[in-house]
C-alpha cells in the first residue's frame, strides 16, 4: 500500500471516529434512554450493513466491466457481514432485550452464571476479522490468514468472557468464626486468661473445614496470627504494653479505652467467601467508644451471627472519683457546697485532699473518709476570693484496695464573675477612705485615682462600670478626660456621679465645661440675699512677654470673672506694663456688655512694674464698700520688689485679700509665694495659658462663695425611687452644706432637695448612661454625720448598683454534657428574648477554653479553640465536637447579628452570650467497673446469637447455607493472553509454504552469461 493511500484510510478512520464519538453525544443529549451497549451494538451492526454492502458493490462493478471476479475476497466480506449480524441479533435478544433473562446454566449440578453479560459486546468485534482476510495485502498464505483471523476472534471471544465475569454457583455449610478479645485496662488479666482457654476449647472442637481467627481489642483492634490447624490460643497481649520496656514503665494510651464496634468493623474483612460468619464476643460489655448495639444491626445485614461471653470475674478493690460539682453560679466572698461523688467497690478509708488552684483549700482541704461500698456523696465547703477562672482539683491517696490510680483525681473549673468595678477620682485622695470602704462593704471593687489619674480615652473607661468624681477642681481635669467622661456616659451607658465640695461645681470653676453639660443641674445659681457683696480688682500684666496668646486667655479669664460674679458685685481691671492702667473702673457686674468691651481694648507692650499696679487696686478697694474685698494679680515675668510686701500687709490689715497667679516658666515664684501668704490668697502656677479662665472663674466662686451653702438641713425626698427602698432618709442625719445650683429641665429628675427647695441629688439620662448630681460631698466635711449614719453605706451602694453600667446583651442558659457512646460533648443553647420569640439567624460561636488541671485559668497546658454552632431550630443553636484531652473545659458561646453599620456594609454586634463547662476527668475505661450483661445480651439477640455458648454451637450451621459465586474470569484472561501471543507468532512467522520460498543466490550479477 502506497503511502498516500495509507495515509487517507487513516484520516477516513479518523473522521469516522469523530463522527461516531459527536453522534453519541448528540444522541445521549436527545435520546436518555440510548445507553453505550446500545450504541455500540448499532454501530456493529452499521458495519456489517457496510460490509455487506461493499460487497455487492463490487461484485456489480466487476461483472459489468468484465473483471474477474476475486472469489475469497468477496465471500470472506459477505461472511463476516452475515456474521456480525447474526452475532448483533444474537447480543440483542440474549442481553438487551428487555424481556432478556440472566445468563445462567447448569452443568454436572454446578450453576454457572454471567455476572455482567453486557460485556459480551465487545464480541461483536470478531466477524470484523474475517473482512480483514480478504482484504489483507500481506503475502502470507491463505490458510495462515485465515488461522491468524481464527486466533483473533479467539482473544477478543475469551476476553469479552472475561469481562463478562463468568462465575460458578456453590452451596456450603463451612464457617468462619472470628473470637473478639477485650483486652483494656478494665478487664483484669485472670479475664483475659479466661478469654484465651476459651478460644482453645472451639480450636479444638471446630470442624476441619471451618477456619478461625482471633481479634484483640481497646481503643483499637488488632488482628492476632493463628495458624490454620492450631489446637491452642496464642498469646493474647494487652495494647499498653511497649515493647522496649517489658516492666510496663511507659505507657501509650491505647488500652484506656473499648470500642467494641471497630472490632466488628475488622471482622466483617476477615470472612472469606463461602463461609457462613460467626463472632465471638469476650468482653466485660463496658463501651467508651462506639455503639455495639448499631454495629450489631449492620452485622446482621452482613450475615454476622454474635455470640457473647461475658467476663465473670469479681470485681477487684477500686475506688474512683466519677464526679466533682459546683453550684452554676459562684460570687465572689459567698461560701458555697462542692459535692464529689466516690465509688468504692468495698468499705475503705481513704484521705481527700481538695486544691483551689495550686493551694489547698482554705475552708474544707483535708479529710479522711470513711468510703460505703458504692456510691459515696462527699461535701466541702469553699469560698472564691478573686473573680475569674478559678480550677478546683480534688485527689485521694491512701487508699487500700485500689486498682487504678488513674480515676483518683478529678478537676472541675467555674468561671465566677467579678464584683462591680467603681472608678473614684477624689481631689483629695487622703479623705478617700469613707465612701470607698462603704462601697467595699457593698460588694463593689474600688480602684482610688486622683484627678490627674482620671483616664483620657473611652478604652480605659470602658472597664469600669460607675465612675465618681468628687471635690476636684476644673482645672485639674483637662478637656480630653471630661470628653471620655461624656462618652463613656453616652454611647457605652455607664453611670456617672459628680459630687461637691469646697472645689466642685461653682466652686471648682466647673460653670461652661463639659462635665456640666452632661449634669442634670445648672451651677449659675441665683446668689442668696444673707451673703456679702464683692469687689474684685482684677490687676493683669500686659507687658510685651504678654502678647498673643497669653494675653488673649487673661483677657478672656477676666471676662468670665465677670460672667462669675453676680449682678450687685463689683469689678475694676487694671492693666499694668510700666505703669497701671484702669481699663475698668470700679463698676457693678451687671454691665457685664460695657466690661467686656472694655477688657477687649487691652493690649500688651512696655515692661512689668507690679508695685504701682498693686497700689492702685489698694486706693480703688479702700474707698470702696464690700463686705468681702478681693485682688487677682496676673503676671508671666519678674519685677522689683521693693516696697510690695508692707503695700500687701497694709491690704492684709483692711481685710483685703490677694491672689497671684504666675503665667509660664519665667515667673518670680519667691514674689508670687510671699503676697500669698501675706495677702491670705491663694497661688496658681498656670503653664499653659488656656487655663487661665478656669482659674479665674474657680478663685472668684471660691472669693464670692455664691453657691456655697454652709449651714445645716435634713435632706428630704423630692422624687421617689427604687435605689431609696429600705434607705429611711427621714431618719439620716443632718448635712453641714452644699453647693448651690439650679435643676436643668425635664427629664432631670430631683431626687433629693433641700429645706429651701435647691437639688441636693438630680439625675438623668445621657445617651445610654446614669449622670448624677450630689451637690454635698462624701467626706467628713459636709457630711461628716452621715459617714456615722448605719445607712451610709447602703445608701451609696444601691445608687450606685441601680445607675452603673449594664450589659445590653442577654445571657442564656447552656445546656452541655459528654457522650458516653462517643465522647463527643453536646451543647444546646435556646435563644429566646425578652418578648419570648425566638432569635433566629444569629452567628454563634462557642469558644472552647482548656483542659484546666491546675492553677488559676488555663495554665501551661490549657488552650482556646473555636467551634461553629449550628441553628438546628427555631432559637436553638447545636455544638458537637471531640474532646481528645482530659481535664475541665469552660464554654463560653458569643451570639452575633449583622447590622448596619451607617457606610453601607454590615457589622457584627454581639447581643447575646452564655457560659457552661464540662468535665473529662480521665479516661471513661477506668469509670466502670462491673460487667454490662444487658448491652453483650442485646448485641447477640439481635444477629440471633445468644450469651454464654459452649464451644460446640459457635461452629454449628444451624441449618444454614451459603450460596456464594467463584469468579472464573481469571481464566479466560489468562487464555486471551496466550492466544494472543500465539497470534503474534503467526503473523511474524510463515509457516505453510516455506520450503517454495525463494531463497537469495550468492552468485555475482552476470556470472551466469560468462
Amino acid at each position: 500500500m502506497s503511502a498516500p493511500t495509507r495515509r487517507s484510510r487513516l484520516v477516513l478512520a479518523g473522521v469516522l471516529a469523530v463522527l461516531a464519538v459527536a453522534t453519541w453525544f448528540l444522541s445521549h443529549r436527545f435520546m436518555p434512554w440510548l445507553t453505550p451497549e446500545l450504541f455500540g451494538t448499532a454501530l456493529v451492526a452499521a458495519g456489517c450493513a457496510f460490509v455487506v454492502a461493499r460487497a455487492i458493490v463490487e461484485i456489480v462493478s466487476t461483472v459489468r466491466d468484465g473483471r474477474t471476479i476475486e472469489t475469497s475476497k468477496l465471500a470472506f466480506g459477505v461472511v463476516g457481514g452475515l456474521v456480525g449480524f447474526a452475532s448483533v441479533w444474537l447480543y440483542w435478544r440474549g442481553v438487551l432485550h428487555p424481556a432478556a433473562t440472566t445468563l445462567a446454566w447448569t452443568r454436572d449440578g454446578v450453576e454457572y452464571e454471567l455476572l455482567s453479560p453486557k460485556m459480551l459486546g465487545l464480541a461483536l468485534l470478531a466477524p470484523f476479522f474475517l473482512w480483514m482476510i480478504g482484504r489483507s495485502l500481506a503475502d502470507l498464505p491463505l490458510p495462515q490468514r485465515i488461522l491468524s483471523a481464527v486466533l483473533r476472534m479467539a482473544f477478543v471471544a475469551l476476553l469479552a468472557l472475561g469481562l463478562s465475569r463468568l462465575a460458578r454457583t456453590a452451596t456450603t455449610q463451612k464457617i468462619c468464626t472470628v473470637y473478639l478479645v477485650d483486652v483494656s485496662e478494665s478487664v483484669p488479666d485472670a479475664a483475659i486468661e479466661d478469654a484465651r482457654a476459651e478460644i482453645t476449647k472451639g480450636l479444638k472442637e471446630k470442624p476441619s473445614d471451618a477456619l478461625v481467627r482471633v481479634i484483640t481489642f481497646a481503643k483499637r483492634p488488632r488482628l492476632v496470627n493463628i495458624e490454620a490447624d492450631a489446637k491452642e490460643a496464642p498469646v493474647l497481649e494487652r495494647h499498653d504494653v511497649v515493647a522496649d520496656d517489658p516492666k510496663g514503665g511507659k505507657r501509650t494510651g491505647l488500652g484506656a479505652a473499648t470500642d467494641l464496634a471497630s472490632a466488628m468493623q475488622l471482622a466483617y474483612g476477615q470472612y472469606p467467601a463461602g463461609y457462613l460468619r460467626r463472632a465471638v464476643i469476650l468482653s466485660d460489655g463496658v463501651q467508651t467508644d462506639g455503639d455495639i448495639l448499631a454495629e450489631a444491626n449492620r452485622a446482621k445485614e452482613f450475615g454476622v451471627k454474635i455470640f457473647s461471653i461475658p467476663y465473670h470475674r469479681p470485681v477487684p478493690g477500686e475506688v474512683a472519683l466519677r464526679d466533682l460539682r459546683v453550684p452554676e453560679k459562684v460570687r465572689v466572698g459567698e461560701p458555697f457546697n462542692l459535692h464529689a461523688n466516690i465509688f468504692s467497690s468495698r468499705p475503705q478509708k481513704v484521705k481527700a485532699t481538695l486544691k483551689q488552684g495550686e493551694a489547698i483549700n482554705g475552708l474544707d482541704g483535708v479529710r479522711t473518709i470513711d468510703l460505703k461500698p458504692g456510691d459515696n456523696d462527699v461535701t466541702f465547703k469553699s469560698v472564691v476570693r478573686v473573680a475569674g477562672e478559678v480550677t478546683y482539683g480534688l485527689d485521694l491517696s491512701e487508699i487500700p484496695e485500689d486498682r487504678f490510680k488513674e480515676n483518683n483525681r478529678f478537676a472541675v473549673s467555674v468561671a465566677v464573675p467579678g464584683r462591680p468595678t467603681v472608678l473614684y477620682v477624689e481631689g483629695n485622695t487622703q479623705r478617700a477612705s469613707y465612701l470607698s470602704s462603704a462601697l467595699s462593704a457593698q460588694e463593689f471593687d474600688v480602684e482610688v485615682r486622683s484627678p490627674r489619674e482620671l483616664p483620657g480615652s473611652i478604652r480605659e473607661l470602658e472597664r469600669y462600670d460607675f465612675v465618681i468624681l468628687s471635690d476636684t477642681p476644673a482645672d485639674a481635669v483637662s478637656l480630653t478626660q471630661q470628653d471620655a467622661v461624656e462618652s463613656y456616659v453616652r454611647d457605652l451607658g455607664g453611670g456617672f456621679l459628680f459630687a461637691g465640695g469646697e472645689a466642685g461645681y461653682g466652686l471648682g470653676g466647673w460653670y461652661h465645661t463639659t462635665v456640666e453639660r452632661i449634669l442634670p443641674v445648672r451651677m449659675d445659681a441665683e446668689k442668696r440675699r444673707d451673703e456679702p457683696a464683692v469687689a474684685m480688682c482684677l490687676v493683669i500684666d500686659r507687658s510685651g512677654s504678654m502678647s498673643g496668646m497669653p494675653m488673649e486667655m487673661a483677657k478672656a479669664a477676666a471676662k468670665a470673672t465677670a460672667d462669675t460674679l453676680a449682678s450687685d458685685d463689683l469689678l475694676e481691671v487694671i492693666a499694668f506694663d510700666s505703669a497701671p492702667t484702669r481699663v475698668v473702673r470700679m463698676t457693678p457686674a451687671k454691665h457685664r456688655a460695657r466690661i467686656q468691651n472694655d477688657i477687649a481694648r487691652i493690649q500688651a507692650g512696655g515692661g512689668t512694674e507690679i508695685f504701682a499696679a498693686l497700689d492702685a487696686a489698694y486706693q480703688s478697694l479702700t474707698v470702696t464698700r464690700a463686705r468681702r474685698k478681693h485682688v487677682i494679680l496676673l503676671t508671666d515675668g519678674q519685677a522689683p520688689h521693693q516696697g510690695i510686701r508692707d503695700l500687701v500687709q497694709s491690704m492684709a490689715a483692711e481685710g483685703i485679700t490677694v491672689t497671684s497667679v504666675g503665667l509660664g516658666s519665667g515667673i518670680d515664684e519667691t514674689l508670687l509665694t510671699m503676697i500669698k501668704d501675706l495677702g491670705g490668697g491663694r497661688l496658681y502656677k498656670v503653664a499653659d495659658p488656656q487655663q487661665l479662665p478656669r482659674v479665674f472663674t474657680r478663685e472668684t466662686e471660691m472669693v464670692s462663695r455664691n453657691s456655697a451653702v454652709e449651714e445645716y438641713f435634713q435632706p428630704k425626698v423630692a422624687t421617689a425611687a427604687d435605689f431609696l427602698r429600705g434607705v429611711d432618709i427621714g431618719s439620716a442625719p443632718f448635712l453641714h452644706g452644699y453647693v448651690a445650683t439650679k435643676m436643668k429641665p425635664p427629664p432631670a429628675q430631683e431626687i433629693l432637695t433641700s429645706e429651701v427647695g435647691e437639688p441636693i441629688l438630680a439625675r438623668w439620662h445621657v445617651g445610654l448612661g446614669w449622670s448624677l448630681a450630689w451637690t454635698s460631698d462624701v467626706k467628713n466635711l459636709w457630711a461628716v454625720e452621715w459617714l456615722r449614719w448605719p445607712g451610709y453605706g447602703q445608701f451609696w451602694g444601691q445608687l450606685v448598683r441601680e445607675h452603673m453600667r449594664q450589659k445590653k446583651r442577654q445571657q442564656y442558659d447552656m445546656r452541655a454534657e459528654i457522650d458516653t457512646a462517643t465522647g463527643h460533648v453536646k451543647t444546646s443553647i435556646d435563644a429566646i428574648g425578652g418578648d419570648d420569640r425566638f432569635q433566629n439567624g444569629l452567628d454563634a460561636k462557642l469558644t472552647v477554653s482548656g483542659p484546666h488541671t491546675s492553677g488559676m485559668g488555663a495554665g501551661a497546658n490549657g488552650e482556646t479553640r473555636q467551634v461553629a454552632m449550628k441553628q438546628t431550630a427555631p432559637g436553638r443553636y447545636e455544638a458537637d465536637f471531640p474532646l481528645e484531652r482530659f481535664g475541665s473545659f469552660l464554654l463560653h458561646a458569643s451570639l452575633e447579628k449583622g447590622v448596619d453599620d451607617g457606610k453601607g456594609g454590615q457589622k457584627s454586634v454581639q447581643v447575646a452570650e452564655s457560659f457552661g463547662h464540662v468535665t473529662n476527668p480521665y479516661p471513661r475505661e477506668y469509670l466502670a467497673l462491673a460487667p454490662d450483661l444487658v448491652t453483650l445480651s442485646r448485641a447477640a439477640l439481635v444477629t440471633g446469637g445468644r450469651m454464654d455458648p459452649d464451644a460446640k454451637t459457635v461452629f454449628d450451621p444451624a441449618g444454614e447455607t451459603i450460596r456464594y459465586h467463584q469468579d472464573l474470569w481469571s481464566r479466560f484472561i489468562g487464555a486471551a493472553l496466550a492466544v494472543y501471543l500465539l497470534d503474534l507468532l503467526v503473523r511474524r512467522v510463515r509457516i505453510f509454504d516455506r520450503k517454495k520460498t525463494a531463497k537469495p543466490s550468492n552468485k555475482v550479477p552476470g556470472a551466469a552469461r560468462a
